[in-house]
């Protein structure tokens, strides 16, 4: 063969070849597109019941325990370009939430692909396939208990997608609440009204150890991102600068861990989609009807502890409307950044949740999609790192005030040492209350 010869015939072959090797990413990358659009977590098969999966345990018959289910729920909505292929893994955290690294309690076969499919609406944008799955089921068991973190993977790219949390418990102890009224000292002009919560657990059994009982969580329902952290061995960092905590040893058989100081925030707003002539899945903004104004304490209605609530929207309504929120600062714009935190994002807050200060309207704004649903939310401010998008000093006083008749019931989870498969946090008690529930 020539060289004249030759070189026809590596261009020949890079013309042939060329087009498959340039089209199969693209094609790949087609089929495999997914964005997750809400993924949450509740307990058994009602969305009000916070996710918590009570396991077997030998002192059951002499414990009080009076919240948890059999199962949770895990529920997912995403947008796909065709049927979605997804698995869901679980993995065992810390008692602050940081992923466990040993190989016993992260099974890599910890995971299932029994996810049950629905179709959105034909005229949904924002979502197309919802995968929903009961666990513990016939793939997946929970042999240990503590945090544990569900992550929904691609199953082609091994892409994470979204992730959710929920507690296992196995009750060893009893625990209950205290609840006792505090003041602090508050950033702006409004109500001191503050709580002390002491979580006292006991021990029927008598054989668990001191030093092993280490840390108690308290969490507002539905907001399980904010905990308020009481330990011996985990940094309380993460807990509001105003916020004292103490622990006191097993007198008596029983084991205190008190957080101080706590500002009782304020009662939820509520957002109401399940009128459709109101809240109309055109694909167009929604402006709220009226600005949201600056709340010093008082409110109309109580909310729904911070719930999501599905159940009055039917098949053909099921979709996501693009809203507008709109806060009147009525007066100056805030030194910090603002924030709606709410049951549509976990009261999680994030950049995409981050209002502008119109000089305009002289008004906050911030749009983003909704689920139709009826939603508890707040305004909250807070430094955002954009480096990491961290949201640091969140505070709900500016613009929610604080007052003692806010009634968002906590619960408390108790995490003790595990001895076995080399050490695990595991959650021996919970109990649920709140101030006008108080034991």
């Amino acid at each position: 063969m020539t060289s004249l010869q030759l070189w026809c015939y590596v261009v020949l072959l890079a013309v042939l070849v060329a087009p498959a090797v340039a089209e199969t990413p693209a094609t790949m990358q087609d089929s495999t597109v997914c964005a997750m659009r809400m993924m949450r977590c509740y307990g058994g098969r009602n969305e009000r019941l916070p996710p918590i999966v009570l396991i077997s345990s030998k002192d059951r018959r002499t414990l009080n325990v009076d919240i948890g289910s059999t199962s949770v729920t895990i529920e997912f909505d995403l947008l796909c370009s065709v049927a979605p292929a997804v698995y869901v893994r679980f993995m065992h955290c810390t008692a602050n939430w940081e992923e466990e690294q040993n190989a016993f309690l992260n099974d890599a076969t910890l995971r299932t692909t029994l996810v049950d499919w629905t179709l959105a609406p034909s005229r949904a944008r924002y979502w197309s396939h919802r995968g929903s799955l009961q666990v513990p089921n016939d793939q997946v068991q929970f042999r240990f208990s503590g945090n544990w973190v569900a992550k929904v993977y691609d199953i082609g790219t091994d892409e994470l997608l979204g992730e959710t949390r929920f507690f296992v418990v196995e009750p060893l102890a009893n625990s209950y609440m205290n609840f006792m009224t505090d003041f602090y000292d508050t950033k702006f002009k409004v109500s001191g009204f503050a709580l002390t919560i002491e979580n006292v657990v006991t021990d029927p059994s008598a054989t668990l150890i001191d030093g092993f009982m280490h840390t108690s969580a308290l969490y507002r329902n539905n907001r399980y991102h904010e905990p308020i952290v009481v330990s011996n061995q985990i940094d309380d960092g993460k807990n509001s600068s105003e916020i004292r905590t103490w622990i006191g040893g097993m007198a008596q058989g029983s084991k205190f861990f008190r957080a101080e100081r706590i500002p009782s925030q304020n009662e939820y707003r509520v957002l109401d989609m399940t009128f459709v002539a109101q809240f109309p899945s055109t694909g167009q903004p929604v402006r709220l009807p009226l600005t949201d104004l600056r709340r010093n304490g008082n409110f109309m209605a109580y909310g729904d502890d911070g719930a999501m609530i599905t159940s009055n929207i039917s098949s053909v309504d099921d979709d996501y409307v693009p809203i507008e929120f709109l806060l009147d600062p009525q007066g100056p714009p805030s030194e910090s950044d603002v924030f709606v935190l709410g049951s549509f994002n976990h009261f999680r807050p994030d950049p995409s949740w981050q209002m502008y200060y119109d000089e305009e309207l002289r008004l906050y704004r911030v749009r983003n999609w909704v689920r139709r649903a009826r939603h508890n939310y707040l305004y909250a401010t807070g430094k955002l790192n954009i480096d990491d998008n961290s949201i640091a000093d969140l505070s709900f006083e500016e613009w929610e005030g604080n007052s003692s008749a806010a009634n968002q019931s906590f619960l408390a989870f108790t995490y003790y040492r595990m001895q076995d498969y080399g050490g695990y946090d595991g959650i021996i008690a919970v109990c649920t209350s709140s101030l006008s529930n108080t034991r």
